[in-house]
């Protein structure tokens, strides 16, 4: 249970699993910040910011808000996302489009939340920024890492994305600052939804549920300030999610 001044800050909260994890955490105890593109983040209780994670002034807006209301940020969830289906050999104009939609919400939004209250973190000598990544980057250990044809971009911004968990958790280890990611494999949400089109009721039924990953965030939060940093946690469908189940970013078991 987070103490009442823990200041947790949330992407893409307006619905789906950002929203779900808005709500667990502030169940949990912490005092809630928002943001989302979509104005339906203002129906959530606490602090919460109508804000393009990929625009700079939004990122500054929200961050420096956070700390002017709350005066530390104790969590970073970087959630917000797009996923579409994008490949090599696509009209140009729209795959630039497609280029700033989905690298830029999701590798540069992360970028420049994380650049943000990083020196926040440091300054407190505690935080915990969580990437919100996809088991394409850790698969089903004994499942090669593959391409998965048309998801280019989304492939190519989690990668990215991961590299950002590797880097951070080393540079800022020393500040009692953890950076985690959490690799998760078909979710229920609205996103997932809207990309997968029409799909049969046997399929849905093997996707995890929004509360089975808030879950395991607050465990993984709940390690404190001496728990594991640089790591993956793999959240794959139709197996139990542990803390077990993580590697350390940037390796293979």
């Amino acid at each position: 249970m987070a103490e009442k001044s823990e200041v947790a800050l949330v992407t893409g909260a307006a619905q789906g699993l950002g929203r779900a994890i808005a709500e667990a955490l502030r169940s949990a105890g912490y005092e809630i910040v928002a943001c989302d593109v979509d104005d339906r983040v203002e129906e959530l209780p606490g602090l919460c910011f109508v804000a393009d994670v990929s625009e700079p002034v939004d990122v500054r807006r929200v961050v420096d808000g956070t700390v002017e209301r709350h005066g530390r940020i104790d969590v970073l969830v970087n959630n917000a996302g797009v996923a579409r289906a994008t490949r090599a050999g696509q009209d140009w104009e729209r795959g630039l489009r497609d280029y700033e939609a989905v690298v830029g919400t999701n590798f540069y939004g992360a970028f420049l939340f994380g650049r943000a209250v990083a020196p926040v973190m440091i300054a407190q000598e505690r935080g915990h920024i969580v990437n919100v990544s996809t088991d394409h980057v850790y698969p089903v250990p004994g499942e090669r890492v593959w391409g998965h044809g048309g998801m280019d971009l989304y492939n190519a911004s989690k990668w990215a994305l991961n590299g950002l968990t590797l880097d951070w958790a080393t540079t800022l280890r020393r500040h009692g600052v953890r950076v985690n990611g959490l690799c998760l494999g078909a979710t229920d949400t609205p996103m997932l939804r809207a990309f997968a089109g029409e799909v049969g009721d046997e399929v849905q039924a093997t996707w995890m549920q929004p509360a089975e990953i808030c879950a395991l965030l607050l465990e993984l939060l709940a390690e404190g300030p001496d728990g594991r940093t640089g790591h993956n946690l793999g959240c794959w469908t139709g197996r139990p999610l542990r803390l077990e189940d993580s590697v350390e970013a940037g390796h293979r078991r």
